[in-house]
């Protein structure tokens, strides 16, 4: 009688710690699915590029080819599989020709990587070359990236890896990359921002 009665307690008690460690369980699995990501796969993504130089006003990269501000905006889709923007300022059949892409633009549902694609003699931005972009930008610079999405973000802050790069949030569904000076532009250049 009494080893059944300790049997049952005994059992009991295994049922009890059995419970809980599936209840938490459970509540684990219910946290991680419940994860906030700074961005959502699958949103679209428009970028458009402005320039300023110091004590000057800000341009977009097309008016200075006599063309409206929206006229070379680029779309994408987030996928963390795929670049977005393989070629970023791409462009074919501007007055000075044809423009290769200065940065490869790779978003994930947390960060955005820029890497430069071209090389010093390339003819559009290289050293000699018509925009000849190589080098610390100086002082006062930037070359701004509007990332316009097709719903709202959920990014709440940054880090990079680089301290010449800034994030700066202007609305829940736009985010400014901004390259300011002291950064050093130079073929194969690349920097990380990691969104929280």
């Amino acid at each position: 009688m009494k080893f059944t009665k300790n049997l049952c307690l005994s059992m009991k008690f295994y049922i009890l710690q059995l419970f809980t460690i599936l209840l938490f369980a459970t509540s684990c699995s219910k946290n991680d699915d419940n994860v906030i990501l700074p961005l959502n796969s699958g949103i679209n993504i428009t970028m458009r590029n402005t320039l300023q130089d110091a004590g000057q006003p800000e341009v977009t990269y097309p008016s200075l080819f006599g063309k409206p501000d929206n006229a070379y905006d680029e779309q994408a889709v987030l996928s963390n599989t795929n670049v977005e923007f393989n070629s970023a300022l791409a462009q074919q059949n501007t007055p000075v020709g044809n423009i290769s892409g200065l940065f490869k633009i790779d978003f994930t549902e947390n960060s955005i990587t820029y890497t430069v694609l071209p090389q010093l003699n390339d003819p559009f931005w290289g050293t000699g070359g018509i925009a000849d972009v190589f080098g610390v930008t100086p002082e006062g610079k930037f070359d701004r990236y509007y990332f316009t999405f097709s719903q709202s973000h959920n990014i709440k802050g940054f880090t990079t890896t680089n301290n010449s790069i800034n994030l700066r949030i202007d609305s829940d569904k736009v985010v400014v990359v901004e390259v300011r000076s002291g950064f050093n532009l130079q073929p194969g250049a690349t920097f990380t921002i990691n969104l929280k």
